[in-house]
């Protein structure tokens, strides 16, 4: 689907930034949970069966959060909701310095999956309204790889700031620095982003109450094009697999197979440290290699080729992991993994983009979040019970099998309805 730009290519370059920038400090909270909370649980009075419960909670109660703020930026300027989302997010990482516990730390994480869902579906669609089809995959590589790595810092100094001041003191600084995304998102072109949503948005697009909006969600998913069911499906898969299952565990297996953490020189690094480690070089390599996977599709006008690539680099990622049996293993399993997730997402919402029209994205944009969702949700929540009876590394061998699966799916979109 072809549509022109709303606003110059300068207008959506700054748009895109600050919307990157303002999403990453968000995401430094949750970035440092997933790389501290599995190897210092027993710090904050929690089980590791609790852990997977803590670390899925946020994103189980979003499912009918996306509905409602797929609905409500159709109603008001988009920015609104975001700036929300920004604000309570900034409360919850404060909030996990400040308790201690299952449920205080259960009620601050789902609060954050409020948050997120605000902030989330409202930055899509923004970036999707304001790019035009000839860019949209480079900026969406942008957005996406860079405003995730917010939670790679957050992994990274988090970790260390953990093993060094403790879980409580880390998670009050961080939690002031994400407040700071508040201010920033002031300077947001909004005049621009206003007459996007203005020119695009019909009462038609709009239902008038939230119930209308998801009976219209449900009766519009009915004759949805099979590649959009097929790119939500795909998204449930890449969250499931590499946000649920790696991403949230890495620091539970590596604290069962380096419980001393390593030595390099005459320095010792701790698990927590090196876990931070691996899941920021992790988001490193997605960072840079996202935004030019997302060129590369849009030279080659091919988003399903460069998308078959990251399932690929998934799938070898999740094997490596399975078959590691040291440090060295175990990184070139990260570095996989961190291919794929540079790709695949970045992917999936240019496809997403190029197959919807402009202005009228809210609930697809709604599903695509909710899929992700349900996918990163289950994921810890059914891989640490399992890792607890088979271990972490057949739960990884099984996830790069089912991982596999997808391929033969992309494979026959693209013969039978093309890219």
């Amino acid at each position: 689907m072809s549509d022109r730009p709303a606003a110059s290519r300068a207008v959506a370059a700054r748009a895109v930034w600050i919307l990157t920038t303002c999403t990453a400090l968000a995401l430094i909270g949750d970035g440092t949970i997933y790389a501290v909370l599995p190897a210092m649980f027993p710090a904050v009075g929690v089980t590791a069966i609790q852990v997977g419960m803590l670390l899925s909670i946020n994103r189980l109660v979003r499912p009918p959060l996306n509905i409602f703020s797929g609905w409500l930026i159709t109603r008001v300027d988009p920015h609104w909701p975001y700036m929300l989302g920004l604000a309570i997010g900034a409360l919850s990482t404060l909030g996990y310095g400040l308790v201690q516990g299952f449920w205080p730390l259960f009620l601050m994480r789902a609060l954050w999956g409020v948050a997120w869902a605000l902030l989330a579906v409202a930055a899509y669609a923004m970036v999707l309204d304001v790019t035009a089809p000839e860019f949209r995959g480079r900026y969406a590589g942008i957005y996406h790889t860079l405003s995730f790595f917010g939670g790679a810092l957050g992994a990274l100094g988090g970790g260390f700031m953990a093993d060094a001041l403790g879980f409580s003191r880390t998670m009050i600084a961080l939690g002031l620095l994400s407040a700071s995304a508040v201010g920033l998102v002031l300077f947001l072109p909004r005049r621009a982003l206003r007459r996007i949503h203005r020119k695009h948005v019909t009462q038609e697009d709009a239902p008038a109450s939230l119930g209308a909006r998801a009976r219209a969600l449900i009766q519009g998913m009915r004759g949805l094009d099979v590649r959009l069911w097929l790119i939500l499906g795909l998204n449930f898969c890449e969250r499931l697999f590499f946000a649920g299952v790696f991403y949230g565990t890495l620091g539970y297996f590596l604290a069962q197979t380096l419980p001393e953490g390593v030595t390099v020189g005459h320095i010792a690094i701790g698990v927590a440290s090196l876990s931070g480690l691996l899941l920021f070089t992790r988001n490193l390599l997605s960072v840079i290699s996202g935004p030019g996977f997302g060129h590369l599709s849009d030279r080659l006008r091919d988003r399903t080729l460069v998308l078959l690539l990251g399932e690929v680099f998934g799938v070898a990622g999740l094997l490596s992991i399975a078959a590691a049996s040291s440090l060295a293993l175990i990184v070139v399993g990260v570095v996989l993994t961190a291919l794929a997730y540079g790709i695949v997402s970045p992917m999936l919402v240019s496809w997403m983009g190029d197959l919807t029209p402009r202005g009228g994205r809210g609930s697809i944009v709604g599903a695509y979040q909710t899929m992700g969702d349900l996918g990163s949700g289950l994921g810890p929540l059914a891989a640490y019970p399992l890792m607890e009876v088979w271990g972490p590394q057949p739960v990884y061998l099984i996830s790069a099998i089912l991982l596999a699966g997808t391929i033969p799916l992309i494979l026959w979109a693209r013969r039978n309805n093309g890219n």
